[in-house]
């Protein structure tokens, strides 16, 4: 049988938008495998049988806790943070090195305005129809329009200039364009509407065959993708929360386990841990202006008059024992992070802290350098008859942050400074954001999420500038980075930004956010799975990131 025909036996077995098939021929799942169904399939496997060669195993079953709530659509936020795999991108960031995708080579304008892209004239969506540039000028249009975090409303317009040309035309220069193109997943303009997120057409090495909500969802290889061919032919996500997920794999249910730090020492037989190294950065977001009795565009009070104090905000960054918090937090499972920008090729290492730089004793010398002293024996400073005390809000549902705020909590009454740990909801939080400091997660493959978080620009734009943070020196750095055609400018001038010798938004100048630890991403994988060589994965994974480089997976 050919290479097309035995796909075409597999991709049968399930209904997609792709193709269609009668339920009485679907498979069973299990953790050893899928059952083939009744006629070529069996006789085939029937025969390798009787030759003594055994079957080779093509399927794998992983637990994630999270589906997209809004579908499989990149237009509406899918794979904005991963790769999407059911669609394609022009480029990939594994670890922040951009490498090419659907795009074969670009070119930049003199001007800096105009990004020409080519794309390979190979790629074909699951149904069989050609991918070409007008699918990515629309869909690139169409999540500028569409109100995702992915701000992409510098692009003028994106124009199509024949099958395999499309144009980026900007507003005005912005180098670090490129950082966005791994981001959207392209998706088929004649083929695109409001069921798109349940009914996904991509041009990635899967596609999606069944769908049912909140509890599993069915991928199998696109014998049309383009790239390398991979040898796991079929994906079962099965969405569950860690205990669940956890009590799988004592089944032996499932192949691999997206899980907490918590449930990570644990052993459970046919099983081994692999953690995955991430730059998912836990810290706090301080208010960095005063209470002046100011409030945001939308009405909310701004500023804080403890956090409001940058003397506060550096002897939090430096005084905290990360290497406690990795302990007692995460059991081991992490990292200290200095940044949001550790270990791409933007990080300023010499914002890292060391044994000259840290420690209890340099934080109450920063503190008392500030005015900031104990005058009533209470345990706690004061400055101008200002306690040095505050609300840490964090996000009840999520453990590890609340476990932190508590840990951080207890840290800084060393430092003299009194924490009181709140948790809740995000949407409790809302009208407090710009006023009281929070536990945080972030981090990506992209410049632009410092630029988010430290822009003038961006004060008091939802979750990113949060702080309400302003440096006119940081403002021109960035600036700077955009208009650079070398991407190697780009990285000196946010490395600039993060501290010219004098100033900067890190931990040793403004310090607007305190980053703790960079959590490790914990699996476990069922012996005999190899996984590949794992890029450093990005915040808000859900286990689905480890899918990345699921064509390099196969079965020992």
């Amino acid at each position: 049988m050919n290479k097309k025909r035995i796909l075409a036996v597999l991709s049968a077995v399930f209904l997609t938008a792709c193709g269609g098939a009668d339920p009485a021929t679907l498979s069973k799942v299990s953790a050893g495998g899928v059952t083939p169904a009744a006629g070529e399939a069996a006789t085939e496997k029937t025969a390798e049988t009787e030759d003594a060669v055994a079957p080779v195993k093509e399927e794998v079953i992983a637990a994630i806790n999270s589906e997209p709530g809004s579908g499989w659509d990149p237009v509406t936020g899918y794979g904005q943070r991963y790769d999407p795999i059911l669609q394609s991108t022009l480029t990939k960031a594994y670890g922040g090195e951009i490498s090419n995708d659907l795009a074969e080579e670009y070119f930049v304008s003199d001007d800096g305005l105009d990004w020409t892209f080519r794309i390979r004239d190979d790629a074909y969506f699951c149904n069989g129809e050609k991918l070409v540039a007008g699918d990515v000028a629309f869909t690139y249009e169409a999540v500028r329009d569409g109100g995702t975090s992915l701000d992409l409303s510098n692009i003028r317009d994106a124009e199509a200039i024949d099958d395999t040309t499309v144009v980026f035309h900007l507003n005005s220069p912005d180098y670090t364009f490129l950082y966005t193109t791994y981001k959207v997943g392209i998706v088929p303009e004649a083929h695109y509407d409001g069921n798109y997120g349940e009914n996904p057409i991509g041009s990635g090495p899967f596609k999606l065959v069944e769908w049912e909500k909140g509890q599993q969802c069915i991928w199998e290889y696109n014998e049309y993708y383009y790239g390398k061919e991979p040898s796991i032919k079929r994906i079962v996500l099965l969405f569950m929360d860690d205990d669940a997920a956890f009590m799988a794999a004592q089944r032996g249910d499932v192949d691999l386990v997206y899980t907490n730090q918590n449930l990570a020492t644990q052993t459970i037989d046919g099983y081994r841990m692999e953690a995955i190294e991430s730059i998912d950065n836990y810290g706090i977001i301080f208010p960095t202006t005063m209470d002046e009795g100011k409030t945001s565009e939308d009405g909310r009070p701004v500023g804080n008059n403890v956090t409001g104090d940058v003397n506060i905000r550096r002897a939090l960054s430096v005084g905290i024992d990360r290497e406690a918090l990795i302990r007692d937090v995460f059991n081991g499972y992490g990292i200290a992070s200095y940044s949001m920008c550790d270990t791409m090729p933007w990080f300023n290492e010499e914002t890292a802290l060391n044994a000259e730089n840290s420690g209890t004793d340099k934080a109450i010398a920063i503190l008392e350098e500030g005015g900031w002293i104990d005058t009533d024996g209470d345990g706690v400073r004061e400055k101008d008859g200002l306690k040095a005390e505050f609300t840490l809000f964090y996000t009840a549902s999520n453990a590890n942050r609340q476990a932190m705020a508590m840990a951080i909590a207890e840290q800084a009454k060393a430092l003299g400074i009194a924490i009181s740990p709140e948790g809740g909801a995000n949407a409790d939080f809302n009208d407090r954001l710009f006023t009281t400091p929070y536990m945080f997660g972030r981090g990506d493959y992209t410049p632009n999420e410092f630029y988010l978080m430290n822009s003038t620009n961006t004060r008091g734009a939802g979750w990113s500038n949060s702080s309400f943070y302003s440096n006119p020196d940081v403002d021109r750095y960035m600036e700077l980075a955009m208009g650079s055609r070398d991407l190697e400018d780009v990285y000196k001038y946010y490395k600039l930004a993060q501290w010219d010798g004098k100033s900067g938004a890190s931990l040793i100048g403004d310090a607007p956010a305190a980053w703790y630890v960079r959590a490790d991403h914990c699996y476990f994988v069922r012996d005999g799975l190899n996984i590949g060589n794992q890029p450093v994965q990005p915040h808000c994974a859900n286990g689905q990131v480890a899918l990345s480089n699921i064509c390099d997976w196969y079965w020992e």
